[in-house]
């Protein structure tokens, strides 16, 4: 019988045929040993005992499988062709469907994307405009005057206006312009108990009795040169003291180091600015300042 027919027959009629077998076997072996009559009987009893030997052995196997036979009774029944597992299918359908899905998910994570930028775009167009509000908050700011400074004509001229520029150069060199104190006004002789400040006219430092050290200033103040005497002087007359200044400095540098000095280049640079000035303009501007700072002279 050939494999293809015997995966159609049950369990139960191949374990019966396989008993049979068995069977057959057991009885030809049986009749050898009996025509075997010439031996001796010690072996005939040997002969004997392996018989029952082996009809014991047989026996036992015949008992397991027919317990094996019985608890596989449900399945005897069955063909083997039937026992074969059937082969799994790939569920092909579920991932077309799967793979349809997934770009939707790409077009919305684009659309968020470039809802981003735009926002992006946007936070960066309102920077500038920020900036430029904080630029001109602090350029306003610079311009008018900080509470903790002081209010006087300096803070309000100095910087801001071309007479405070005025003003500045001119007490750097005012010594090349005028000269103070005048020694028509001063004593002609030292106080009582008093010496001469060496190199301050008008000076005395008291050097005798209970007052040692003390200062006496005999100067006419009135016409010290300081800025609170000469920011009541016009333009006109600042810019005249400044030019005569540069001009005798200038002198004196030119005999000490020769010309072609970078000292020299400054002088004639500020010259050239003083020259350009508009007096009257530069007047106007001083008296705006002022009262814009609530400074009255």
């Amino acid at each position: 019988m050939s494999d293809s027919d015997d995966s159609d027959v049950p369990l139960s009629l191949l374990a019966k045929r396989k008993k049979a077998k068995l069977m057959s076997q057991e009885s030809s072996a049986a009749d050898e040993d009996e025509s075997s009559s010439s031996e001796e009987e010690e072996a005939e009893f040997h002969d004997d005992d392996d018989e029952d030997f082996e009809e014991d052995a047989s026996s036992e196997e015949e008992e397991e499988d027919g317990d094996f036979v019985e608890e596989e009774s449900s399945d005897d029944d069955v063909p083997l062709s039937k026992l074969k597992s059937p082969k799994k299918q790939k569920p092909k359908k579920a991932k077309a469907k799967a793979k349809a899905k997934t770009p939707p998910a790409k077009k919305k994570t684009t659309a968020k994307k470039k809802i981003d930028t735009k926002a992006k775009k946007k936070k960066k167009k309102a920077t500038p405009k920020k900036a430029a509000k904080r630029s001109s908050s602090t350029a306003s700011s610079s311009k008018k005057p900080s509470a903790s400074a002081p209010n006087l004509p300096c803070f309000a001229l100095y910087g801001n206006v071309d007479k405070g520029l005025l003003i500045q150069r001119l007490l750097c060199r005012w010594w090349y312009a005028t000269s103070w104190p005048n020694p028509a006004d001063l004593p002609t002789s030292p106080p009582k108990g008093y010496d001469s400040l060496d190199g301050f006219p008008g000076v005395y430092v008291c050097s005798r009795g209970s007052s040692i050290g003390k200062l006496v200033d005999k100067r006419d103040k009135s016409t010290a040169p300081n800025f609170a005497n000469y920011v009541r002087k016009s333009a006109e007359e600042l810019q005249g003291l400044l030019l005569k200044a540069i001009t005798e400095q200038r002198r004196q540098l030119v005999e000490a180091e020769g010309s072609g000095t970078d000292t020299e280049k400054e002088l004639n640079n500020m010259e050239k600015w003083a020259r350009k000035l508009n007096c009257s303009k530069v007047d106007k501007d001083a008296a705006r300042a002022l009262k814009a700072a609530g400074i009255t002279l």
